[in-house]
């Protein structure tokens, strides 16, 4: 396998709690504003409720607005997040695509709860009418690469493609560059959150409740030291990695060189997506370091996979306190208290945060009081000025449906 191609982020596309583009994500972040909000307003007759949660829904937004030419019968929503966050991607990172090859342009995708709309549709038809009134157009938008078609046909992407299920698209695309078989990748995590998901999620005891005995209470009052719950979002988020050489040719702005990657199992793992070892996350960057040849005192900053402050606590903090002394310890942000755990959308937009962070030398807030975190001094509520110098790294760690861990090595563009 070649591995003379360095990998670097050009550009993203992100549609959250924060709104439409990654302009608006990280003007959000540095604003230190969160897109959860209390939902309490459910649209799912058959399973009334009266549940008041916290939740960050994703900014609305008109697929024809964002993809020429489209045309009714429109793709159900679960395609739509994948082919505007694609959209958004390609704008920011200023692609022409009538300039590049076609077949050197590829396009990776990742979910973890697919085409749910169409399946709940045509399930609900098989079991109330039984199977000769299903329809097979319905059928055909259950599968869940009908989104890979759809970004596809949308902007003529013809280069090698794939979706995945509860992975990280940017490893794939990485490889990919690496080998030589593209110039660039486009690579993107989304997933619709269905109501019917959301509740599912309420009687499994999840999802916090914004209420108790009746009276409103608030998230930090919900969340306080429970490591059993999950305030979820819906995104997308899409990254554009290109070889530099490629980059530089066209003259993009290049906001980080994706260095290299490690994928472990966490030992923990059960069914909770927080359920993880703090040992095997030491493990798990100490063979990043070794693969990458990285000196851990380079590393000025990690961005985190946890969800609420105890898993964050009992996981990241306790690993990071057992490979750096506590007078080095690098920085330390996390995105999910901004726009709920997304699920294959947060592994891209911390991937995107940590490339913006090392572009713009800040250190995005985490919205939580450091104390929570156990990490006085390395993390801040609000986003503050941090100078990176050009040796320094990030690491960003993601975490999946399934139980694998994900980091990402990050350094600063070289002139």
């Amino acid at each position: 396998m070649s591995t003379t191609s360095q990998v670097v982020i050009t550009g993203g596309g992100v549609i959250s709690g924060l709104g439409i583009g990654l302009d608006a994500f990280w003007q959000g972040v540095l604003a230190n504003e969160s897109g959860v909000v209390v939902k309490n307003e459910w649209n799912v007759p058959d399973l009334a409720t009266d549940e008041a949660i916290f939740y960050s829904p994703s900014a609305p937004f008109e697929v024809g607005s964002f993809v020429d030419n489209i045309k009714p019968p429109l793709p159900l929503k679960y395609s739509q997040l994948a082919m505007v966050g694609c959209r958004l991607a390609i704008q920011n990172a200023e692609l022409d695509l009538t300039t590049l090859v076609p077949e050197r342009l590829g396009l990776i995708l990742d979910t973890s709860l697919s085409a749910n709309q169409a399946t709940e549709t045509f399930l609900t038809k098989l079991f109330q009418d039984g199977p000769a009134k299903v329809s097979p157009f319905v059928f055909t938008k259950t599968t869940t690469n009908c989104a890979l078609g759809d970004v596809a046909r949308a902007f003529k992407l013809r280069g090698p493609s794939s979706i995945l299920l509860g992975e990280n698209s940017a490893c794939y695309g990485y490889d990919l560059i690496r080998e030589g078989k593209a110039d660039v990748v486009i690579c993107g995590g989304f997933d619709e959150m269905r109501e019917a998901w959301l509740l599912a999620n309420c009687r499994r005891g999840y999802v916090p409740s914004a209420q108790i005995d009746g009276r409103p209470r608030s998230l930090a009052e919900a969340v306080a030291d429970d490591d059993g719950l999950i305030v979820f979002g819906e995104a997308a988020a899409f990254v554009v990695l290109e070889s530099a050489e490629h980059a530089r040719q066209r003259g993009a702005t290049i906001l980080a060189e994706l260095v290299d990657y490690h994928i472990s199992r966490d030992t923990a793992y059960q069914d909770f997506i927080y359920e993880r070892s703090a040992s095997d996350l030491v493990e798990h960057v100490q063979d990043l370091c070794e693969q990458a040849q990285i000196d851990p005192s380079a590393i000025a900053l990690v961005v985190g996979g946890g969800g609420l402050p105890k898993h964050i606590r009992t996981y990241e903090t306790s690993a990071m306190k057992t490979l750096w002394p506590t007078e080095a310890l690098p920085r330390y942000t996390n995105i999910k208290a901004h726009t709920g755990e997304t699920l294959s959308a947060s592994p891209i937009l911390s991937l995107l945060t940590g490339a913006l962070c090392l572009f713009h030398h800040k250190v995005a807030g985490t919205l939580y009081d450091p104390a929570q975190l156990g990490l006085t001094g390395a993390a801040s509520a609000h986003t503050a000025d941090h100078h990176f110098a050009p040796t320094d790294y990030a690491l960003v760690n993601s975490l999946h449906v399934g139980g694998n861990t994900v980091t990402m090595a990050l350094r600063p563009p070289t002139k």
